[in-house]
């Protein structure tokens, strides 16, 4: 028996299968970072602006989810609260990513002077139009490099998205495995895939933070 049997790839069927599957996990994946990317806004702000013991409850909110497995919140979305499969692997995706994306917005928070804070307060401006106006833009651009990390982290993950019987790009390559009966030629495709991608979305990131930092602002010296 073959250690790796190069004619599985040419079956073109099975390769153009797997492939569309690329769409599915693309999809999943800035459906789960747009509402990360939101929600973890509104965690870092109720942790950081609103008096105690609120602060405290939105800092318990996202330690509780940063602390349930993903393929875990992913089942009780689905079985629990009953949502279609498609939904609950966007939600469940989105609620992880707040979590930790609260985290990158936070400690780009604490980059920025907090004169800047003192100063809008003082002419008048509440702590929600200081935050969404002048903080938010500047953590944004520092944060990139963070965030990044993030975009990669869920992009890998929408992998799991396979216990819910999404068609995303791994659902496809293990049907494709189960029908012709080879697995680690498949696996190593898939990885390679995905290796594809996330140098690919590491370029075009690290591109995007170049061009959008604010000079000496969240540099460590």
């Amino acid at each position: 028996m073959k250690i790796f049997d190069f004619s599985i790839f040419s079956n073109l069927d099975a390769i153009k299968y797997i492939l569309t599957g690329i769409f599915n996990t693309i999809f999943l994946t800035f459906a789960g970072i747009g509402i990360g990317f939101i929600c973890g806004s509104l965690l870092t702000f109720g942790e950081v602006y609103l008096p105690s013991p609120l602060n405290s409850i939105f800092r318990l909110l996202g330690e509780i989810i940063r602390g349930i497995p993903l393929t875990v919140l992913f089942l009780i979305l689905y079985l629990g609260v009953n949502l279609g499969a498609l939904t609950s692997a966007i939600v469940g995706l989105g609620i992880r990513s707040a979590a930790y994306q609260s985290q990158i917005f936070r400690s780009s928070l604490e980059a920025i002077p907090q004169g800047q804070l003192l100063a809008a307060l003082s002419i008048g401006l509440k702590k929600s139009e200081v935050f969404l106006y002048i903080l938010l833009p500047q953590a944004i651009k520092i944060m990139i490099p963070s965030w990044s990390n993030e975009f990669i982290t869920l992009l890998k993950d929408t992998s799991i998205a396979f216990v819910l019987g999404i068609t995303e790009i791994m659902t496809r390559a293990e049907l494709i495995s189960r029908a012709i009966g080879r697995y680690f030629e498949i696996y190593i495709f898939i990885a390679i895939i995905y290796f594809i991608m996330v140098r690919g979305s590491n370029y075009l990131l690290n591109l995007i933070y170049e061009k959008n930092k604010i000079p000496g602002l969240g540099e460590r010296g």
